[in-house]
Protein backbone atom coordinates (compact mmCIF):
# COMPACT_ATOMS: atom_id res chain seq x y z
CA UNK A 1 0.00 0.00 0.00
CA UNK A 2 1.23 3.64 -0.20
CA UNK A 3 2.15 5.74 2.11
CA UNK A 4 -0.04 8.45 2.24
CA UNK A 5 1.93 11.82 2.03
CA UNK A 6 1.56 14.16 5.19
CA UNK A 7 0.34 17.52 5.70
CA UNK A 8 1.38 20.25 8.02
CA UNK A 9 -1.72 19.92 9.63
CA UNK A 10 -1.27 16.44 10.67
CA UNK A 11 -1.35 16.24 14.24
CA UNK A 12 -1.69 12.45 15.44
CA UNK A 13 -0.14 11.76 18.96
CA UNK A 14 0.07 8.17 17.81
CA UNK A 15 2.90 9.44 14.87
CA UNK A 16 5.96 8.64 15.80
CA UNK A 17 7.38 11.88 13.82
CA UNK A 18 4.92 14.16 16.26
CA UNK A 19 7.39 15.17 18.90
CA UNK A 20 10.32 16.04 16.55
CA UNK A 21 7.75 18.10 14.64
CA UNK A 22 6.26 19.90 17.51
CA UNK A 23 9.91 20.99 18.69
CA UNK A 24 10.76 22.54 15.31
CA UNK A 25 7.13 23.75 15.07
CA UNK A 26 8.06 25.86 18.66
CA UNK A 27 11.86 26.81 17.49
CA UNK A 28 10.24 28.40 14.35
CA UNK A 29 7.98 30.73 16.20
CA UNK A 30 8.89 34.38 17.01
CA UNK A 31 9.84 34.91 20.90
CA UNK A 32 6.64 37.38 22.06
CA UNK A 33 7.93 39.95 23.72
CA UNK A 34 7.09 40.29 27.86
CA UNK A 35 3.80 41.49 28.77
CA UNK A 36 4.03 44.75 30.82
CA UNK A 37 3.44 44.10 34.35
CA UNK A 38 1.23 46.25 36.80
CA UNK A 39 2.12 46.98 39.91
CA UNK A 40 0.18 45.68 42.25
CA UNK A 41 0.73 48.42 44.94
CA UNK A 42 -0.17 51.34 42.33
CA UNK A 43 -2.74 53.71 43.99
CA UNK A 44 -6.21 52.77 42.37
CA UNK A 45 -7.55 56.01 40.69
CA UNK A 46 -10.71 57.09 40.96
CA UNK A 47 -12.42 58.09 37.53
CA UNK A 48 -15.54 59.65 39.54
CA UNK A 49 -13.14 62.59 40.65
CA UNK A 50 -13.28 64.26 37.11
CA UNK A 51 -17.01 64.15 36.97
CA UNK A 52 -18.24 67.63 38.23
CA UNK A 53 -22.14 66.91 38.57
CA UNK A 54 -23.21 63.95 40.63
CA UNK A 55 -26.46 63.25 39.92
CA UNK A 56 -29.19 61.56 42.95
CA UNK A 57 -30.11 58.56 42.89
CA UNK A 58 -33.85 57.72 41.65
CA UNK A 59 -34.37 55.83 44.85
CA UNK A 60 -33.79 58.79 46.75
CA UNK A 61 -37.05 60.99 47.98
CA UNK A 62 -36.72 64.83 46.76
CA UNK A 63 -36.27 67.27 49.44
CA UNK A 64 -39.13 69.25 47.92
CA UNK A 65 -43.38 68.27 48.67
CA UNK A 66 -44.53 66.64 44.96
CA UNK A 67 -46.94 69.09 43.01
CA UNK A 68 -50.49 67.83 41.68
CA UNK A 69 -50.32 67.23 38.06
CA UNK A 70 -52.82 69.23 36.13
CA UNK A 71 -53.33 71.53 38.80
CA UNK A 72 -52.22 75.50 39.83
CA UNK A 73 -50.79 77.00 42.71
CA UNK A 74 -54.12 78.69 43.81
CA UNK A 75 -56.08 74.72 43.91
CA UNK A 76 -53.36 73.95 45.80
CA UNK A 77 -55.34 73.36 49.54
CA UNK A 78 -53.83 73.93 52.55
CA UNK A 79 -53.21 71.89 55.49
CA UNK A 80 -54.80 74.09 58.69
CA UNK A 81 -57.93 73.03 59.63
CA UNK A 82 -60.82 76.01 58.82
CA UNK A 83 -61.87 78.27 61.26
CA UNK A 84 -64.83 78.58 62.44
CA UNK A 85 -64.42 82.83 64.07
CA UNK A 86 -63.50 83.82 60.86
CA UNK A 87 -65.58 85.02 57.98
CA UNK A 88 -64.14 84.59 54.20
CA UNK A 89 -64.50 87.97 52.08
CA UNK A 90 -67.37 88.23 49.57
CA UNK A 91 -69.33 85.45 51.18
CA UNK A 92 -70.17 86.49 55.00
CA UNK A 93 -69.83 83.26 56.23
CA UNK A 94 -66.73 81.44 58.15
CA UNK A 95 -64.95 79.45 56.97
CA UNK A 96 -65.85 76.32 57.73
CA UNK A 97 -69.13 76.39 56.82
CA UNK A 98 -67.92 77.82 53.23
CA UNK A 99 -65.54 74.86 52.48
CA UNK A 100 -67.82 72.33 53.57
CA UNK A 101 -71.37 73.96 51.90
CA UNK A 102 -70.05 72.56 48.40
CA UNK A 103 -70.36 69.07 49.84
CA UNK A 104 -74.30 69.18 51.12
CA UNK A 105 -76.68 66.20 49.51
CA UNK A 106 -79.71 67.04 47.29
CA UNK A 107 -77.24 69.13 44.88
CA UNK A 108 -77.20 71.65 46.92
CA UNK A 109 -73.76 72.04 47.20
CA UNK A 110 -73.90 72.69 43.27
CA UNK A 111 -75.29 75.97 44.07
CA UNK A 112 -73.42 76.76 46.67
CA UNK A 113 -70.05 75.45 44.88
CA UNK A 114 -71.15 78.15 42.12
CA UNK A 115 -71.82 80.79 44.22
CA UNK A 116 -68.86 80.42 45.80
CA UNK A 117 -66.77 80.52 43.23
CA UNK A 118 -68.50 83.49 41.27
CA UNK A 119 -68.24 85.39 44.75
CA UNK A 120 -65.21 84.19 46.59
CA UNK A 121 -61.81 86.25 45.72
CA UNK A 122 -58.73 84.21 44.39
CA UNK A 123 -56.94 85.00 47.25
CA UNK A 124 -59.11 82.40 48.91
CA UNK A 125 -56.99 80.10 47.57
CA UNK A 126 -58.85 77.36 49.89
CA UNK A 127 -62.60 78.16 49.56
CA UNK A 128 -61.89 77.97 46.28
CA UNK A 129 -60.19 74.70 45.97
CA UNK A 130 -63.52 73.37 47.69
CA UNK A 131 -66.13 75.12 45.84
CA UNK A 132 -64.60 73.77 42.16
CA UNK A 133 -63.96 69.94 43.68
CA UNK A 134 -67.47 70.22 45.34
CA UNK A 135 -69.07 72.03 42.14
CA UNK A 136 -67.78 68.63 40.13
CA UNK A 137 -68.48 66.15 42.65
CA UNK A 138 -72.09 67.44 42.31
CA UNK A 139 -72.01 67.96 37.64
CA UNK A 140 -70.64 64.44 38.01
CA UNK A 141 -73.93 62.95 40.52
CA UNK A 142 -76.55 65.17 38.17
CA UNK A 143 -75.31 63.34 34.56
CA UNK A 144 -74.83 59.81 36.42
CA UNK A 145 -78.05 59.94 37.84
CA UNK A 146 -79.77 61.32 34.01
CA UNK A 147 -78.51 58.35 32.81
CA UNK A 148 -79.88 55.78 35.34
CA UNK A 149 -83.50 57.69 35.12
CA UNK A 150 -82.88 57.18 31.23
CA UNK A 151 -81.80 53.45 31.55
CA UNK A 152 -84.85 53.06 33.86
CA UNK A 153 -87.30 54.40 31.73
CA UNK A 154 -86.55 52.27 29.01
CA UNK A 155 -85.98 49.11 31.09
CA UNK A 156 -88.81 49.72 33.29
CA UNK A 157 -86.37 49.12 36.45
CA UNK A 158 -85.54 52.18 38.63
CA UNK A 159 -83.14 50.31 41.37
CA UNK A 160 -79.99 51.38 39.78
CA UNK A 161 -81.28 54.71 39.90
CA UNK A 162 -82.13 54.07 43.58
CA UNK A 163 -78.80 52.70 44.61
CA UNK A 164 -76.86 55.76 43.15
CA UNK A 165 -79.07 58.19 44.62
CA UNK A 166 -78.22 56.55 48.42
CA UNK A 167 -74.69 56.42 47.73
CA UNK A 168 -73.82 59.40 46.19
CA UNK A 169 -75.58 60.84 49.38
CA UNK A 170 -74.16 58.75 51.28
CA UNK A 171 -70.76 59.84 49.94
CA UNK A 172 -71.85 64.02 50.23
CA UNK A 173 -73.07 63.95 54.23
CA UNK A 174 -69.76 61.99 54.92
CA UNK A 175 -67.98 64.59 52.81
CA UNK A 176 -69.97 67.61 54.79
CA UNK A 177 -68.77 66.12 57.89
CA UNK A 178 -65.41 65.77 57.12
CA UNK A 179 -64.57 69.32 55.77
CA UNK A 180 -66.61 70.87 59.08
CA UNK A 181 -64.31 68.85 61.15
CA UNK A 182 -61.39 70.14 59.75
CA UNK A 183 -59.97 67.04 57.91
CA UNK A 184 -58.69 67.01 54.81
CA UNK A 185 -60.67 66.17 51.39
CA UNK A 186 -58.41 65.44 48.11
CA UNK A 187 -60.61 63.42 45.02
CA UNK A 188 -57.64 63.56 42.38
CA UNK A 189 -59.93 62.24 39.95
CA UNK A 190 -61.54 65.94 39.72
CA UNK A 191 -58.54 67.97 39.75
CA UNK A 192 -58.23 68.65 35.91
CA UNK A 193 -62.23 69.46 35.75
CA UNK A 194 -61.74 71.48 39.04
CA UNK A 195 -59.03 73.38 37.89
CA UNK A 196 -60.79 74.27 34.73
CA UNK A 197 -63.57 75.40 36.47
CA UNK A 198 -61.53 77.80 39.04
CA UNK A 199 -59.71 79.57 36.33
CA UNK A 200 -63.03 79.82 34.03
CA UNK A 201 -65.29 80.97 36.64
CA UNK A 202 -63.78 84.95 37.77
CA UNK A 203 -64.83 86.25 40.95
CA UNK A 204 -67.28 89.00 41.35
CA UNK A 205 -65.06 92.12 41.50
CA UNK A 206 -66.31 94.86 44.06
CA UNK A 207 -67.39 98.18 42.84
Amino acid sequence: MEERKKSKYDTNPLDPDFERDARESRRARPVAEPEERWDAEAPTKRYDSSIPVSYPSINVPPSYPPRRVGATAEMTPATSAPSSTRVVPGLGLPENITYALPYAPFFIGAIAGAAELFLTPRKEAEARFHAAQGLVLQLAALAISLIFNIIGGITGSSIGGKLFWAASTTFFIIALVRVLKGESLHIAATDEAADWLNQRIEPKKKK
